[in-house]
């Protein structure tokens, strides 16, 4: 049933405001923070100022960066003795080829054949990454350098292996380096097709490299940019310090784990499979024709990749180099020639091999980008890019010196002054009309009139523990503000379960006073109020039944029946509706979607007609007004195991039996209609046996739920008690 959950912490001044501790409460009439929260403060406010003045103590080292990819289509690896041949594609001939790269990141697709085993076991990866591995190492360091690259990491999902090479000058400035996999293949799981992600820091700069398969067939466009779309969001780097990207350094910061877009620099190669659009006017053989000709800009005119970036569908913000190579899909392996064997499936080529890359305006620069036509092992070509990249390195002396700097101004400011703060809204905030389970939000605006900074916090008032009461969310609970800046402060009012009970019944209103204790300085007082829109959720059965009209109109306040009703007349409109319309719905009281919730119990409070909506979304909003009683329709303590079913209904208050007997009847109806609604008596028993003692569906098994479940099994099986 719906139970909204209290909002998610944040922060407009990057501080996660913490859970209170048994040492803050027992420091009420403290007036100033413990000095290790001032401290984490400051740290926190020199970390974002040394950000922003980066530029003062980074320098920028110009690196040398290769990126290749190869689907080689489940072939064997080339064999060390063999290394030299993959000279053609890590150091093909061109004009910038007596640049020595300093990282190298290789990126390959199908060392395995993609069968059912492979996909599944993923058994054989391993020794065909270590071979791949052993290969490529060998030829960078006996045929491109000497002795000169390491590996950082090499990481593989059945069929995708990514490798990343440095030098080794440069591997003691090699950290956090972390590895990832999303396979998005069968299921949207599998790894047939996927993604393998290494990111690392080098020097200051962050990398982030990316490999994938993506999926097959010319018309699936679509499917492609889903993988990759999957790819991106599914990819993360849990083991590495996020604070290397977030110089705020919160704690909330420190909960979360990398992205691919949170780096410096992003390279995505592998086979992305993008095709070349086929029509009526654009055949096979057309296609066939053009690359003969080498009228490549009629190809890339019709390449699938490159329309749906236009269109902004996918690799939004990357940059490709010019394309002046042929397509490199589909050889007949073992040769430099396209595929045209007439037992084959002729496929059009296409430039399905790719590499592209995001950074920083003028912080990359393509030097090469092509293919290795002279490799023929598989039925792709592979592709190379030459870039260099200004990576950058903070220089320590440079970096002290303006931390100094920061720190005596941080003093001076702390020195001048006392601290002084100025709020908006007169202190006063009011919230109209605020329903059940419907948050509405508002600000206080917080600004430092003083010179010096301002430490706040939210205390609880005297012998509380809460900084607020239930239904009232502040955040951020503490923070700093710098002279002249400002913070806002969001106050949310959200009636849950609980502050619903003690409003309907009269013991709460929408009244609290906020403490906001400002170090060295003076206490302010925040004053919260709003006015609560009465709901049939959370009342009392007794409570209900002698109110004629609808709990929200305004004639129910003034005037009661002057006999009691049955039963509540809500119970009977949700009955009623249900009755018209649910009973042959499929699993009805099993469905949890909540969209149409909330205004579900706006009509029911209101006496609205209810809109047109989903049989389950009616039983959803019947199970949560049973939970939501102040009072279960069946008292807890009325169940014993010394007293039978029977008496344990006589003894129930009119309305609770009434409504006991009217809510079993009811189901008894719905199990009529079984073959179409799916349910049966044990169904119904496990929903209703929570739900009339006032529980969560989600509740564990007790015994008092179990007498319940008995209970109600007993009666809608036979009728009787």
């Amino acid at each position: 049933m719906e139970f909204a959950s209290r909002p998610s912490s944040l922060s407009s001044v990057g501080l996660a405001p913490p859970a209170p501790s048994s040492t803050q409460a027992s420091q009420q009439n403290v007036r100033y923070y413990h000095p290790a929260v001032l401290s984490q403060i400051r740290e926190d406010c020199m970390a974002q100022k040394l950000y922003l003045r980066a530029s003062e103590f980074t320098e920028i080292k110009d690196m040398v960066l290769w990126a290749g990819t190869f689907n080689v289509n489940a072939k064997k690896p080339v064999s060390i003795a063999e290394a030299a041949k993959l000279l053609y594609w890590l150091r093909p001939k061109h004009d910038n080829d007596h640049l020595s790269p300093d990282i190298v990141a290789v990126g390959f697709q199908e060392i395995v054949d993609l069968n059912a085993v492979n996909v599944v076991v993923n058994n054989t990866s391993g020794p065909r990454s270590a071979q791949w591995e052993e290969s490529i190492l060998a030829a960078l360091n006996s045929h491109m350098s000497d002795d000169a690259y390491e590996v950082v990491l090499h990481k593989h999902l059945v069929g995708i292996l990514l490798l990343v090479f440095v030098k080794r000058d440069h591997l003691p400035f090699v950290t956090d380096v972390v590895g990832s996999t999303a396979g998005v293949g069968i299921m949207g799981m599998m790894g047939n097709k996927g993604g393998v992600a290494v990111r690392m820091t080098l020097y200051d700069s962050t990398m982030c490299f990316v490999c994938s398969h993506l999926a097959a067939h010319t018309h699936n466009v679509a499917g492609r940019n889903a993988d990759f779309a999957n790819i991106l969001s599914k990819i993360e780097f849990r083991d590495s310090i996020y604070d290397e990207l977030n110089p705020m350094g919160s704690q909330e910061a420190a909960d979360h784990a990398l992205t691919i877009h949170m780096h410096d620099f992003i390279f995505w190669l592998g086979d992305l499979n993008y095709r070349l659009v086929e029509d009526a006017n654009f055949t096979v053989d057309d296609c066939f024709a053009h690359v003969e000709k080498q009228n490549l800009d009629v190809l890339l005119a019709r390449d699938q990749l490159n329309q749906e970036r236009e269109k902004g569908n996918v690799f939004h913000g990357f940059e490709e180099g010019p394309i002046r190579f042929p397509p490199t899909y589909k050889f007949q392996a073992g040769t430099s020639f396209y595929d045209r064997r007439p037992e084959k499936k002729i496929r059009a080529p296409a430039w399905c091999d790719r590499i592209l890359w995001k950074a920083k305006a003028d912080t990359v620069a393509l030097k090469h980008y092509g293919a290795a036509m002279e490799l023929d092992m598989s039925d792709h070509k592979p592709v190379a890019a030459l870039f260099t990249v200004k990576v950058k390195y903070e220089v320590d002396e440079k970096k002290d010196a303006v931390q100094r700097e920061i720190s005596r101004e941080l003093d001076k400011w702390e020195s001048d002054n006392k601290p002084k703060i100025s709020i908006s809204d007169h202190n006063l905030l009011h919230f109209d009309a605020v329903t059940y389970l419907v948050p509405q939000t508002k600000t206080f605006l917080i600004e430092n009139t003083g010179l010096v900074v301002a430490h706040f916090q939210l205390a609880p008032k005297l012998q509380e523990s809460a900084v607020s009461k239930s239904w009232l969310t502040v955040l951020p609970t503490y923070g700093m503000i710098p002279p002249k800046e400002k913070v806002e402060l969001k106050v949310t009012v959200h009636v849950m379960l609980d502050a619903v009970h003690a409003l309907s019944s009269g013991r709460d209103t929408l009244d609290d006073t906020l403490i906001l204790r400002v170090a060295n300085g003076a206490d302010h007082f925040l004053v919260v109020s709003g006015d609560f829109l009465p709901s049939c959720f959370g009342c009392s059965l007794e409570q209900l039944v002698v109110q004629v009209e609808p709990v929200r109109s305004v004639k129910s306040i003034k005037r009661e029946a002057a006999v009691s009703q049955k039963i509540p007349k809500e119970l009977w409109r949700m009955v009623d509706a249900l009755y018209t319309h649910g009973l042959d719905a499929p699993n009805i009281f099993l469905d949890t979607d909540q969209s149409e919730a909330a205004v579900l119990r706006e009509a029911l409070d209101t006496g609205a007609p209810f809109p047109v909506h989903r049989p389950q979304s009616m039983a959803a909003l019947l199970v949560h007004w049973l939970q939501s009683l102040r009072e279960s329709v069946v008292p807890e303590a009325s169940l014993s195991a010394d007293t039978t079913a029977s008496v344990t209904v006589d003894g129930l208050a009119t309305v609770h039996f009434n409504t006991f007997i009217y809510v079993s009847s009811f189901l008894r109806e719905v199990l009529l209609h079984t073959p179409r609604n799916l349910l049966n008596t044990s169904k119904i028993a496990h929903v209703f046996g929570r739900c009339l003692l006032g529980y969560s569906v989600t509740q564990g098994p007790s015994p008092k739920i179990d007498m319940m479940e008995r209970m109600l099994v007993h009666f809608l099986t036979t009728g009787t008690l």
